[in-house]
């Protein structure tokens, strides 16, 4: 039985499925099961994967006859099927530096009490250029509770499943039917539900490269405000698992609203009425709240 299991889910990424593929065929480890599932792609991608058929490595290769409409439906087929210990979601249009799951895995065996590791992350274009290495993604290592209350109440920290190994016994079942609902935060709630009761460690080493380009799926997604119409639902999920002060709760009300303020939604209205109370009193003295909040 494999250690890892690497789930790859596919649509419409034919021009990065070799490099894609061949990145993760190659590592340095190589105690891992590969899993394609590709949700009926149109542009040429079914004869590159069927190309992978008979490869030692790839145990399946499922091609939906009618396309799902979520990749969240493609991670919970994977993972029904998954076989290893850890898992490893490997975005079908992103890359790995070779050693990724040799790192991760280290990680992993190393510390029982860690449940999830994953990497900080180069951006790449559509060619492969390097165009962003965020600055915040330093090493970190805390409890899964204690990152709900500071950093995913704030958004997705692990904000491309592509950086990330975790053991599948922390796979949330109940949530994993929840977040096929989901057009674009799906992602970050199956991440809250699966960290509470584990460690989570990020290493700055950046081992994944993210590939951002006109057919990623969160460019249309946010254009739709699904962020705020999503995501607030994920905040009012974290507010009920996790205690907040009065004050502590008021503090990512006003952080919210200040994300709506600035983002480019026109009608920034519709999501004020699903925001907790007192967002429309924030957003209307945002200027002086700020001011007066420690």
């Amino acid at each position: 039985m494999p250690t890892v299991s690497v789930i790859l889910p596919n649509y419409n990424h034919a021009n990065f499925l070799v490099d894609r593929i061949e990145s993760i065929l190659t590592q340095t480890n190589q105690d891992f099961e590969l899993i394609i599932l590709d949700d009926a792609s149109s542009d040429g991608s079914i004869s590159i994967l069927s190309s992978y058929e008979n490869h030692p490595k790839v145990k399946s290769i499922i091609f939906n006859k009618k396309n799902s409409g979520s990749t969240f439906i493609q991670w919970q087929k994977g993972l029904g099927i998954s076989s290893g210990k850890y898992i490893w979601i490997a975005e079908s249009d992103d890359l790995a530096a070779p050693n990724f799951l040799e790192y991760h895995i280290s990680q992993l065996k190393n510390n029982e009490n860690l449940g999830v590791s994953f990497s900080a992350s180069v951006w790449i274009d559509e060619k492969g250029t390097k165009i962003h290495e965020p600055g915040h993604e330093v090493e970190l290592h805390a409890a899964g509770n204690t990152l709900l209350k500071n950093e995913f109440i704030k958004g997705n920290l692990i904000y491309n499943a592509s950086s990330c190994v975790f053991k599948k016994s922390l796979v949330p079942e109940n949530t994993l039917k929840e977040v096929i609902e989901y057009k674009y935060c799906g992602d970050w709630l199956f991440w809250v539900d699966l960290i509470k009761n584990t460690e989570v460690k990020r290493s700055s080493e950046r081992l994944n490269s993210f590939r951002r380009h006109a057919n990623n799926v969160s460019f249309e997604a946010e254009s739709k405000g699904l962020q705020f119409s999503e995501g607030l639902k994920v905040v009012n999920h974290i507010f009920k698992q996790q205690t907040f002060g009065f004050l502590e709760k008021q503090k990512v009300i006003f952080y919210w609203v200040q994300k709506l303020r600035n983002s480019k939604i026109k009608d920034k209205k519709q999501f004020l009425r699903i925001m907790p109370f007192p967002a429309k009193v924030f957003y209307t003295l945002s200027p002086l709240v700020n001011k007066l909040l420690p």
